[in-house]
C-alpha cells in the first residue's frame, strides 16, 4: 500500500508540475492541422496566439522549427500581463505527402513549449499521362526531375556527418549526365549513376562533414551541379550544434544554463553611442560553453565570439554597429549558440536608424 501511496503522489506531483509550469502562458492551440493542401499551391500558413497570464512581461526569445520546411515568426516586443502575441508558422510543401512538423517556443516564463503543424500535401507530377514512382517527383531542373532541389541537413552533431539522398528521375527518352561542378570543403557528392538512365531513377548522396566546416551555428549556401552541362543550384541548409542526444542524462541535468539580459536591443539614432553590451549569466551546475556568436549583418561587430561562463558568473560581450555605413534602417539579429541543451540557439534582434 505504501508503494502504491507513492506512486500516486508522485503522479500528483508531476500533474502539479506541469501546471505550473504552463499557468503562466496558454496558446490558443497545440496543434494546427492543415489539412489537405495542393502542392502547387505553395505556402501555407497558420498563427498561434499566445496569451500572457503572469504578472509579469512576456518574452519569447527564440522559436525553433524542426525543419527548414517551415519558417517561424513570432512578436518580438514584450508581452505585457492579460496580453496576447502570435507565433506565425509558414510551411513550404517540399512533396507530395502527409507531414508533421514541430515548433518549440522559448520564452522567459516557461521551460520551452512544443507546438505542431500537420497536413498532407497532393497533387503530384506525371510523365506522358503517367504518375511517377511512389515518392512523387515534384521539382525539375528540365527532365531531370527531384524530390526536393533544397538539402535540409537539420541539427548536426559537431564534428560529425551526415549524409542525405538526393532522389532523381529522368523524364526524357536520353541518358542524362550528371556531375559536380563546384562544392563547399566540407561537402562531398556521389552519384550512384554517372548518368541517369531514360524514363529511370538515380541517387545522388550529398554528406556534409562538419569537423571540417569548423563552426557551431547556422551554415547555409548552395552547391552546383552539371545537368547536361547545365549548371543548376541546390541550396543546402544545417545547423551544427552539441549532439546532446548522446549526453548522459546526468549531464543534461546539470548542464550550463544560458540567461542573456536582452532579446532586443535598439541603437535609435545613436545618440547614446554605437554600442552597447549584453550580459551572459550561467544558471546552471556546471560551466557553460559559448560555441560561437553569428552575425547576420557585416555592420554588426561583437566582442568576442567563443568564451566560458562559471555558474553563477557573468560574462560582458559588446555589440558595436558600424553607423557610419549604415546607409538605411537596421533590422538584424546576432545568434548566441551554447551547449546549453535547453536554449543551444539564441537570438538577439539588433535595431538602428541611419
Amino acid at each position: 500500500m505504501k508503494k502504491i501511496g507513492l506512486v500516486v503522489t508522485c503522479f500528483m506531483l508531476s500533474l502539479c508540475i506541469a501546471f505550473a509550469q504552463n499557468e503562466k502562458i496558454s496558446f490558443n492551440e497545440m496543434v494546427h492541422d492543415f489539412g489537405v493542401i495542393g502542392y502547387k499551391d505553395g505556402k501555407v500558413s497558420c498563427n498561434f496566439v499566445v496569451t500572457n497570464k503572469s504578472d509579469a512581461p512576456l518574452v519569447i526569445s527564440d522559436v525553433k522549427a524542426s525543419c527548414g520546411c517551415t519558417t517561424p515568426s513570432w512578436t518580438k516586443e514584450p508581452i505585457e500581463p492579460g496580453k496576447t502575441g502570435t507565433i506565425t508558422a509558414v510551411y513550404s510543401p517540399t512533396g507530395v505527402a502527409s507531414f508533421s512538423k514541430s515548433i518549440t517556443v522559448y520564452t522567459n516564463l516557461s521551460n520551452p513549449v512544443t507546438l505542431q503543424i500537420k497536413g498532407e500535401v497532393v497533387n503530384g507530377v506525371s510523365v506522358g499521362g503517367t504518375q511517377l514512382p511512389s515518392r512523387d517527383y515534384v521539382e525539375a531542373f528540365g527532365d531531370y526531375a527531384l524530390k526536393t532541389k533544397t538539402l535540409n541537413f537539420d541539427r548536426v552533431g559537431a564534428g560529425e556527418l551526415k549524409t542525405l539522398h538526393l532522389e532523381v528521375f529522368n523524364k526524357s527518352d536520353k541518358p542524362i549526365a550528371q556531375k559536380v561542378q563546384k562544392l563547399p570543403k566540407y561537402i562531398t557528392v556521389k552519384f550512384s549513376e554517372a548518368a541517369v538512365p531514360a524514363k529511370k531513377e538515380a541517387v545522388v548522396e550529398v554528406t556534409l562533414d562538419t569537423k571540417v566546416a569548423g563552426l557551431y551555428g547556422n551554415l547555409q549556401g548552395e552547391i552546383n551541379l552539371l545537368i547536361n552541362g547545365v549548371s543548376c543550384a541546390f541550396p543546402y541548409s544545417a545547423t551544427i550544434l552539441d549532439n546532446f542526444e548522446k549526453w548522459l542524462p546526468e549531464k543534461r541535468v546539470n548542464s550550463g544554463r544560458i540567461n542573456v539580459n536582452f532579446s532586443q536591443i535598439d541603437f535609435g539614432n545613436f545618440s547614446k553611442g554605437n554600442s552597447r553590451t549584453i550580459k551572459i549569466s550561467n544558471s546552471g551546475k556546471t560551466q557553460l560553453n559559448i560555441r560561437n556568436i553569428q552575425l547576420s549583418n557585416p555592420l554588426i561587430t561583437v566582442s568576442k565570439k567563443q568564451f566560458s561562463v562559471n555558474p553563477g558568473e557573468i560574462e560582458g560581450v559588446t555589440i558595436t554597429v558600424n553607423e557610419t555605413m549604415l546607409k538605411s534602417a537596421l533590422s538584424s539579429t546576432i545568434t548566441i549558440v551554447s551547449d546549453d541543451p535547453s536554449i543551444p540557439l539564441y537570438n538577439v534582434t539588433i535595431i538602428a536608424k541611419s
